[in-house]
Parts: structure tokens; C-alpha cells; sequence
């Protein structure tokens, strides 16, 4: 049975409706004028770093250009990207080394920013900062 409805009647599903109503002019074509492929040509590579203004400060000389290096590479290395650590690591506690072993950490102290006075793995004076880069710095 149907029911009286204010929407015109509609073919069953599934009905796709036709692109171009009735008594509009066709869709517009372009003349056909093939000039073969389009070829893109890649970019130009970028310039070689330039010492010492495209190197972060701090960057030591790199000198002449060692006879092993490959000729074409360019000298100095251009410089890296800093590594940025995006999540720290997991926690992970080893488990502790006997009293005896020469690298066991006594109660009260934590390697590697609190290791007693003496450890073989503490730091020397004059030990460099290992460079971690933090998110958000």
C-alpha cells in the first residue's frame, strides 16, 4: 500500500540522478590539443652549507678535506638535525648488583644523576653534557 506524499515520485534504489538536467547544454569540452606529456623538471638542488654561517655556533672546524672522503660529497658535512626525544622511555628498574660488583649502587643513591662519591661510573670533571634535545625547547 502508498501512502500520499508531498516528495514527486522517485525511482527504487538505488537511483543515481542524471548528471546534466534535461534541456541544459552539454558539458563544457575542451578542444583536444595533445602535446604530449607534461615533464616536470625536478628542483634544483639546494646549495652546498657554506662554513662557518650555515653550521649552529659552537660547531667546531672540520679543516681541509680528508684525501678518503668522497669527491662528491661535499665537505664539511652538511650539519644534522638535532634529535628530539618525543616521549621519554619507559621506567625500568634493573635489579640490584651485589654489594661486591664495582658498579653496585647502595641503597639511598640512583644512577646515573646520584651515584656515591668514588663510583667508577660517575662523572669526571670537565665531562660534556650529553646533548638532549627536550620538546619544547
Amino acid at each position: 500500500m502508498t501512502y500520499p506524499s508531498d516528495y514527486p515520485e522517485m525511482p527504487p534504489y538505488p537511483f543515481v540522478p542524471p548528471f546534466d538536467p534535461p534541456g541544459s547544454e552539454p558539458p563544457y569540452d575542451p578542444e583536444e590539443d595533445d602535446d604530449g606529456p607534461i615533464i616536470l623538471t625536478p628542483p634544483p638542488s639546494p646549495p652546498p652549507p657554506v662554513w662557518p654561517d650555515d653550521y649552529p655556533p659552537g660547531t667546531p672546524d672540520p679543516g681541509p678535506r680528508p684525501p678518503w672522503w668522497p669527491n662528491d660529497y661535499p665537505w664539511p658535512p652538511p650539519p644534522e638535525e638535532p634529535v628530539v626525544i618525543e616521549s621519554p622511555p619507559p621506567i625500568h628498574v634493573w635489579p640490584r648488583l651485589p654489594p661486591d660488583h664495582p658498579y653496585h649502587v647502595p641503597p639511598g643513591y640512583s644512577a646515573p644523576d646520584n651515584l656515591p662519591p668514588g663510583h667508577p661510573g660517575e662523572a669526571y670533571p670537565g665531562m660534556p653534557d650529553y646533548p638532549v634535545v627536550h620538546p619544547g625547547d
